[in-house]
């Protein structure tokens, strides 16, 4: 028996070069798709941004309000609501802002609408937005 260096056992075992493999294509896909949904949650089709609302009468209400939206060419139709000081909807439009000819990557449409009521209006806000086909 020779007196030299002890030979150390790994506490772990090594991983055969098939599992590094599927490690790194795990880690690259993982790290793909994790750019990818940042990009796209962060770049949304629709941005909507209310500016101001004037309650102009009883029966009368106006919103003003900007709709950036990332395919120009395609129309956009909201929902705006009117509610009174209990949340009720005393008024509602569907209005329908059309596609634009344009080459651009996006468009914003600035828009000022008048909604109806039946009753005096505490608050007008955009309830929702969609693209149409």
């Amino acid at each position: 028996m020779k007196n030299g260096p002890m030979k150390l056992d790994p506490v772990l075992p090594r991983k055969p070069w098939r599992a590094r493999i599927a490690i790194l294509l795990l880690a690259i896909t993982g790290a793909g798709w994790l750019g990818w949904s940042a990009w796209f949650h962060s770049n949304p089709a629709l941005t909507i941004k209310e500016i101001a609302f004037t309650i102009t009468s009883e029966s009368s209400s106006e919103l003003r309000y900007e709709v950036t939206r990332r395919e120009p060419d395609r129309p956009i139709i909201c929902v705006l609501r009117a509610l009174d000081s209990s949340a009720a909807v005393v008024g509602e439009v569907r209005e329908t802002i059309p596609g634009e000819t344009s080459k651009a990557a996006s468009s914003t449409a600035a828009r000022r609408t008048v909604v109806a009521t039946l009753g005096k209006a505490a608050f007008v806000k955009v309830d929702r937005c969609w693209v149409t086909r």
